[in-house]
């Protein structure tokens, strides 16, 4: 009985360590995969729509909103409009998972000129943030707080910003919440 208890034990430690494999191979060829970015004319205020239909339902039946805003409303880059979108989709995900427990759950997503004339995206919540001692660790792949996170998320929307020629960093809110910054 000892030695089929110890046999289970082993053969039940094979079987994680095989499945954690297959998931980090997974991810692994998730990032390595993304194709060159096919950049097209997008207008900002179409891409923020389908992304709007796709997402603000589950924050509506949470008690929350999803606030999409462009100034101007004209405005429009060159980008891979799927790769930025799935790019936002990560980040709106993860401000999902953040804000899980809040009575008032809000997501804003903005586009704007900064300085430079440089294109500015920004996706904000009011969750918890990150926590300080994470921040430089958060684009790593397979780096993850969340018990169950892959830590793919943000290592893609990296991934997929850098393809259309942009950059992507956390910036610290100014009260709660998360701050997303993709220029």
């Amino acid at each position: 009985e000892e030695t089929a208890r110890v046999a289970d034990a082993y053969f039940d430690a094979i079987s994680r360590r095989a499945d954690s494999l297959a998931h980090f191979v997974g991810g692994y060829r998730a990032l390595a995969s993304v194709p060159e970015a096919n950049r097209q004319r997008v207008v900002v205020s179409d891409m923020f729509t389908r992304l709007s239909a796709l997402v603000a339902p589950s924050w509506q039946a949470r008690g929350g909103c999803c606030v999409f805003a462009v100034e101007p409303g004209s405005l429009e880059l060159m980008a891979d409009a799927g790769q930025l979108e799935q790019a936002l989709v990560n980040l709106l995900k993860n401000a999902e998972e953040a804000t899980a427990g809040l009575a008032a759950p809000e997501v804003h997503v903005s586009a704007r000129f900064a300085r430079g004339g440089r294109l500015r995206l920004e996706v904000s919540d009011n969750g918890p943030g990150v926590p300080d001692d994470v921040i430089a660790d958060i684009f790593t792949p397979f780096f993850s707080t969340r018990q169950r996170g892959s830590g793919i998320g943000l290592a893609m929307v990296r991934q997929l910003v850098h393809r259309n020629g942009g950059a992507v960093r956390y910036a610290k809110s100014v009260g709660d919440g998360a701050r997303f910054v993709i220029t």
